[in-house]
This record gives structure tokens, C-alpha cells and sequence, in this order.
């Protein structure tokens, strides 16, 4: 059995493993997650999953360091980092700043680690461009679980995007992370899938987006041309369009934008009368479609910026025909279920 599928399977089993203790856990504490304007959920369930996605990516990524070329340990604390302040929030329900504040301190690290963009030549804008994308990820992922197992499986077929280009590159390091991260986002959806019987709360969304983006970030330091970030860009079209969309609405509204509404691209679905399977069957095959383009383009056979202009023509034309720009005739105040967009964007 070659090293992916043992990190990929040890993910998936400590995994799998934990949610059980994490769920006991949830309920002695009564964390949980309870009906409201913002959610679609009827009762409440459960919502420290996150947990247990980090000890899945831990132990499928501990491979990695029990070779005799281990990597830096900087991306893991990074991550763990991400996911901690996700888990206090769940907890305690952080402020806007807090959040905010660490995600731009993790695109510092990564950036002063070695994975950043380049495409200003200057390395206050380098620095800045870096930490922006890597706090919109993040939150690109916390907006997107808004919907029974619709983060976890995106994530799952994202990942299955960066492990198959990184097969083909040989990038040992962006290969076991992709593995881990498509362990412990399968092993999720056994609790997560609908009808949810529990949820990986802020902490497994931010957990999710902090590892989608240092993968964006490595394909980015692995292959130095110009463009090559159009690749990531392409895999993470359905979270970062769904979380632009929300940002473009909310300031054409004139709203605060910790204002949630219910138009992401799933709640204008599920109003039209759609069931959450079929969202979730959707949202992963046009997911799955953008991961094959983009492995196209990594691999030679597409053009990178025409498909990555069809790409955003085809969300455009999505994006009018739902309706996404329109706002609701009432704001409905954020709640903790709401994920955070930072303190200018919440």
C-alpha cells in the first residue's frame, strides 16, 4: 500500500474513531448547535466535529514526520493554531477582531514560511495579497457549511483535486496532506451527511479552509509561473464565488455585513423547492467538474485562463439566474451557526 492511501486510511480511522468520544463530549458540555433564522436544521445537534477532523489530519499527516525528511513543523502548528481559535469560538463565540486577526497572522506565517504569492515584486503587497487569500479560504469554507455535509464534501472532492495533481508532480508533502485532508472530510460526512446527526462547527469549517488554502499555497511555491494560483482558483470556484457573492450583496444592500442573509446558492436552491440531497448531489458534481478543468489545466491539456474565464462566466450566469445579488427585505442578525467573514466583512 503506497503512503497516500496509509495517510489517507489513518485519517479516516482516527477519525472515525474520535467522533464518537467528540459527540459525548458535545453533549455533556451542551455545545450544541440550535435552530434559528439562519440555519435549516429543526432541532438541535451536536457541533465540536471538528475535533475529530484535526486528529484525522494528524495522524494520516504524521507519516510525514516519522520519515527522515520531515518537513517544517510550521504549516501543522498553523493549522492546529486556525483550528483551536475555531474551537473557542464554538465554545464561547469569539469576537469578529479575534477571528479575523488570526487568520491574517496565518497567512504571515505561511507567507514568512516560504508559502506566499508573489506577484507584486514588493513584499508588503506580497505579504498582504497572502494573507487576504488565505483569510478569504478560511472564510470562503466557514460561509459554505450552512448545509448539511455540503463543506465536508466539497472539501473531500477538492482534495482529491491537489492529490492527483500532486501525484503528477511528485510533491510528497502537498500529497499527504491532500490525503489526510480526504480521510477526515469522508470520515466527517458518516456524521455529517444528511439528515446531520452532528456538525463540525467553526472549528472543522476554518480547519477545512486553512488546509485548502496552504494546499493553493504549495502548488503555488512547487510551480512558479505567473498563473499558476488559477490552478487552486479553479478547485475552490463553488466557496470563494458563494462567499464573494455574500460580500457583493451585502454592500450593494447597504447592510452591515454581519447582517447574514439566506441567499447563499444552496438557500436560494432549497427555496425553489429543492431537497438538501439534491443541493448536496449538485453542489458536489459541479465541485467535481471544476476539479477535473483544473486538472486540465495542471496537466497541459486546457488552456488555464480560457477555462478559468469560462469558469467565471459559468458562475456569473449562476449567480444571475438564482438571484444571489438580490437581498433579502429583512437582515437577519449573525449568529453563531453564520460563519464569520472578519470584523469589515462581518
Amino acid at each position: 500500500m503506497s503512503v497516500p492511501y496509509i495517510s489517507a486510511l489513518a485519517a479516516l480511522l482516527f477519525c472515525l474513531g474520535s467522533l464518537p468520544l467528540v459527540k459525548r463530549l458535545a453533549e455533556r458540555f451542551n455545545l450544541y448547535d440550535a435552530p434559528g433564522p439562519l440555519k435549516i436544521h429543526k432541532q438541535s445537534i451536536p457541533r465540536l466535529g471538528g475535533i475529530a477532523m484535526l486528529v484525522g489530519f494528524l495522524a494520516g499527516i504524521s507519516i510525514l514526520y516519522l520519515s527522515d525528511s520531515r518537513p517544517s513543523f510550521l504549516p501543522l502548528v498553523i493549522i492546529a493554531i486556525v483550528c483551536a481559535v475555531g474551537l473557542v469560538d464554538d465554545i464561547r463565540t469569539l469576537g469578529a477582531w479575534i477571528r479575523f486577526s488570526t487568520h491574517i497572522a496565518a497567512g504571515s506565517a505561511l507567507w514568512y514560511g516560504g508559502w506566499g504569492l508573489h506577484w507584486f515584486g514588493s513584499p508588503f503587497w506580497d505579504l498582504a495579497v497572502t494573507c487576504l487569500f488565505v483569510a478569504f479560504v478560511i472564510n470562503a469554507m466557514n460561509l459554505l457549511d450552512g448545509m448539511d455535509g455540503l463543506a465536508a464534501s466539497t472539501a473531500a472532492i477538492i482534495s482529491i483535486g491537489f492529490l492527483v495533481i500532486s501525484l503528477n508532480s511528485g510533491d510528497v508533502l502537498a500529497l499527504i496532506v491532500a490525503s489526510s485532508l480526504l480521510g477526515s472530510s469522508v470520515a466527517m460526512l458518516s456524521v455529517n451527511a444528511p439528515p446531520a446527526k452532528m456538525f463540525m462547527g467553526d472549528s472543522g469549517s476554518t480547519f477545512l479552509g486553512i488546509v485548502l488554502a496552504f494546499l493553493s499555497l504549495e502548488w503555488v511555491r512547487a510551480n512558479s509561473s505567473s498563473h499558476s494560483v488559477l490552478v487552486p482558483l479553479i478547485f475552490l470556484s463553488v466557496p470563494l464565488a458563494d462567499a464573494l457573492l455574500a460580500i457583493l450583496r451585502r454592500t450593494r444592500a447597504h447592510r452591515l455585513l454581519f447582517q447574514g442573509d439566506r441567499r447563499h446558492y444552496y438557500d436560494l436552491l432549497l427555496q425553489r423547492g429543492w431537497t438538501v440531497v439534491g443541493v448536496l448531489r449538485v453542489s458536489i458534481g459541479m465541485t467535481g467538474i471544476l476539479v477535473v478543468a483544473g486538472w486540465l489545466c495542471a496537466r497541459g491539456l486546457a488552456g488555464v485562463w480560457l477555462t478559468s474565464v469560462a469558469v467565471l462566466c459559468s458562475l456569473a450566469a449562476g449567480a444571475y439566474l438564482l438571484g444571489s445579488l438580490k437581498s433579502d427585505a429583512t437582515p437577519v442578525q449573525t449568529s453563531p451557526r453564520e460563519p464569520s467573514l472578519g470584523p469589515a466583512l462581518e
